[in-house]
């Protein structure tokens, strides 16, 4: 798959090298992974009412907090 992508993202010149095509991979993920959390960062918990996103909380668990559910939010999807 990953020779595959690198060389049918540059048809008709020389495929990506698996390492330049990882890098750029990554630096897709990171710049969409800023502008997901910047997104939710205008909001607040519904529980504590800490700006999101939240790494920890002492109302984990609870229905109406973002740590609960929140990190589906920020997951990769595939």
């Amino acid at each position: 798959m990953l020779e595959r992508n690198c060389a049918a993202r540059r048809p008709g010149r020389d495929p990506y090298d698996m390492a330049e095509y990882i890098s750029l991979l990554i630096r897709q993920d990171d710049a969409r992974a800023r502008g997901r959390i910047k997104a939710i960062s205008a909001n607040q918990c519904g529980k504590c009412g800490d700006t999101l996103p939240i790494d920890a909380c002492p109302c984990s668990g609870d229905s109406q907090c973002w740590v609960t559910r929140g990190w589906n939010e920020v997951k990769l999807h595939v």
